[in-house]
């Protein structure tokens, strides 16, 4: 048997499939948004805070070229991942 034939042989699609596919509910959006903006918050501070002595004279968007790929680089390895980690379950089902 060929892969063509394979697939030609596969059954039609049901009428009952969803008409969508389901979506990440919009509570599970929230919590998840509420968590990264409190842990962001307080690395982006540090950061401009870490920053600001060596860029003082620059323009906000020179400076923002050092803050954005490190806040970038924190979130991704580090901040979104914890989170994840820690309270995967309160941000899927609301329990701790």
């Amino acid at each position: 048997m060929t892969v063509q034939s394979a697939t030609a042989a596969a059954p039609a699609a049901t009428a009952s499939a969803p008409a969508r596919p389901a979506g990440v509910p919009f509570i599970v959006r929230t919590r998840m948004a509420l968590l990264v903006l409190v842990a962001v918050y307080p690395v982006i501070t540090g950061l401009i805070y870490l920053v600001a002595p060596i860029t003082a004279d620059w323009p906000v968007w020179e400076r923002n070229l050092i803050v954005a790929p490190l806040m970038v680089v924190a979130m991704v390895y580090f901040i979104i991942p914890t989170i994840q980690a820690r309270f995967g379950r309160f941000v899927a089902t609301g329990k701790f």
